[in-house]
């Protein structure tokens, strides 16, 4: 018995079980990637962007924002069974990637909250209108997406995807309970960064949602890649007033 391997096969396991490492210390004036408190929280200007030949979810949410005051305030509501949701603020230049994540939530009875100086946003000359949300409650086999309030409601939820590779969508749908599709729609042609879909759902009855999508990832001189995903999410009108 080879045991080298065998212990270096251990290895593999106990370092892929390891905790995510925090993100680091360092100097608060700067807009680096850093802890920060009060209240603590992962922030600032990330080295990478997202990873290339991919299509990335970024943001369920609703928000109206034009301008940043000193302080900015998240949303999450809170739903049956749903503790400590991961929650995730984003947004994607074309020269920069701001991220802020690990939140220390407040929890205020029917949802959790978070409030934020908004000093690297504001130094950082982060748009107001390009900062996105998402976040995800772990219930089980899969997790169940909440919309982040971001500010104020503006009556209706924006769903971003984001990918470096030219994305057309040719199926997005909106679903209940194995009905047919409550909203239906497509971008067929192909586009880089942002795509979003918005979808009034003021009438729409409470309960959980299924989102359902088609998209085709194109690049030169290859065949297109079929991606198909089927994200589950709650919704209630009344995160829309």
């Amino acid at each position: 018995m080879n045991y080298k391997i065998i212990l270096a096969s251990l290895l593999i396991i106990s370092v892929s079980h390891l905790p995510a490492a925090a993100c680091p210390e360092g100097n608060p004036k700067s807009t680096d990637y850093i802890q920060r408190k009060p209240p603590n929280r992962c922030e600032g200007i990330k080295e990478e962007q997202l990873s290339g030949n991919s299509l990335n979810l970024i943001s369920i949410a609703t928000r109206n924002l034009t301008s940043f005051g000193k302080t900015l305030t998240v949303q999450i509501p809170r739903i049956n069974g749903g503790k400590n949701p991961q929650v995730i603020v984003k947004s994607l230049g074309d020269n920069y990637h701001y991220q802020m994540d690990d939140l220390l939530l407040s929890n205020n009875g029917s949802r959790f909250s978070f409030s934020w100086d908004t000093y690297v946003l504001r130094q950082a000359k982060i748009p107001a209108n390009s900062l996105r949300a998402v976040a995800s409650y772990n219930l089980g086999s899969q997790p169940v997406y909440v919309p982040v309030i971001l500010g104020q409601t503006s009556g209706k939820y924006e769903f971003v995807f984001y990918s470096q590779d030219r994305v057309r969508f040719t199926n997005f749908e909106i679903l209940s309970k194995g009905q047919p599709a409550i909203y239906s729609t497509s971008r067929p042609n192909p586009k880089k960064g942002e795509t979003i879909f918005t979808w009034d759902g003021r009438n729409a009855p409470a309960g959980r949602y299924e989102l359902h999508y088609v998209a085709k990832i194109d690049r030169r001189d290859e065949p297109s890649d079929r991606i198909e995903r089927r994200v589950v999410f709650e919704h209630n009108p009344n995160w829309l007033k």
